[in-house]
């Protein structure tokens, strides 16, 4: 059983954070680390991801007698084959793969346990892997005419793309109807048609949706009481739905009441009514209209369909990207934007040739 594990925390002003416990308690190193990543503006699940991951670096050298100082490339090698021959729920570390046998951990798994092991030695800079890291990059980009590969990526799992599941329009509108509250209605709407993230809708405050002039900013603050996090270090100005505009305004008129909040979405009726609405509240929202619509759906769900639908519908790229907060079009096409047979046979037939029917 591994004596090494990530531990959520609460600070004493009240946000979440995360740290690692060993066997003689909070390992330092590492507690540092994770400190640096809150300071730095990280996220509360960027900070516990990571700590999970150096749960199992710190136990792969704990059961390999190996002192973290003292670790250099082999070391990283042998880490990255351990992850791909173990699972996050029961590792093994006497687990022998065939060469036929799938991992068991997915590529993107071991990419970004790697990534925080790496952030984890670009911070504690004196020591020999850390020495390894600068020279190797350094050397990357030296030579970096002669490589595709990012010059950061020292040691890298190949991550293949998958296609993200969308919704159709069909669909979309099951969805947006399924519930029975306004508010619902508005916070899934608010996600499927204006492509907010989870962290952005319920940081939303009345101030940030302005119906007459037709826009919605998604403002990045960090003392929402809720802990959400909009993702963003500068504020971003999209145009509003007139959909999520009418539904917001009838939500004010039927539901919201007498209630003194600068949140848009709050608890309405639970016995923390009036509190800003939490993740745990819209993942539990969205189960349940998941479930009574018969469509299997997720937040990001939800957003990968804005992207896709308003990039079938004839926006440019460019245009996507803005409207998601990209810091690039690159990013918009790799992650969001799918495209289907369907959609290439449509774009075929608008192709008019003068004459080739004669």
């Amino acid at each position: 059983m591994s004596q090494y594990r990530a531990q959520r925390v609460r600070n004493a002003d009240g946000n979440r954070s995360a740290t690692l416990l060993g066997p003689n308690g909070i390992v330092g190193p590492a507690e540092d680390y994770l400190c640096f990543l809150q300071n730095i503006g990280r996220s509360w699940h960027t900070t516990r991801g990571y700590a999970s991951d150096l749960a199992l670096y710190f136990d792969f050298l704990d059961r390999k007698g190996i002192d973290w100082r003292e670790v250099g490339m082999p070391q990283i090698g042998a880490f990255t084959s351990h992850l791909r021959g173990t699972n996050r729920a029961k590792p093994n570390t006497s687990l022998v793969l065939l060469r036929t046998a799938e991992p068991s951990r997915s590529p993107a798994s071991i990419q970004r346990a790697l990534t925080a092991v790496f952030g984890f030695y670009d911070f504690h800079a004196d020591t020999p892997l850390a020495d390894a890291l600068t020279r190797s990059r350094q050397h990357r980009l030296d030579v970096r005419s002669y490589v595709s590969k990012d010059p950061r990526s020292v040691v890298a799992a190949k991550v293949p793309k998958k296609i993200k599941p969308c919704l159709s329009e069909e669909q979309l509108v099951t969805v947006l109807t399924t519930p029975a509250g306004l508010r619902d209605r508005l916070l899934l709407a608010v996600m499927g048609l204006n492509g907010l993230r989870v962290g952005a809708a319920l940081g939303l405050r009345h101030e940030d949706i302005r119906v007459r002039k037709g826009e919605l900013a998604v403002v990045p603050r960090d003392d929402n009481a809720n802990n959400a996090r909009a993702k963003r270090r500068s504020t971003l100005t999209i145009p509003l739905h007139p959909t999520v505009g009418r539904l917001y305004t009838r939500y004010l008129d039927e539901e919201y009441g007498d209630w003194d909040s600068d949140y848009v979405f709050i608890n309405l009726w639970s016995t923390n009514a009036g509190a800003p609405m939490t993740y745990d509240n819209v993942r539990s929202l969205i189960a349940r209209t998941s479930e009574a619509a018969g469509i299997p759906m997720t937040a990001h769900v939800l957003r990968h369909t804005f992207a896709t639908l308003m990039r079938r519908g004839g926006a440019d790229m460019e245009t996507v990207s803005e409207l998601l907060g990209h810091s690039s079009s690159d990013v918009t096409r790799d992650t969001y934007v799918h495209t289907t047979v369907e959609d290439l046979r449509r774009a075929l037939d608008r192709i008019e040739v003068e004459g080739a029917n004669r």
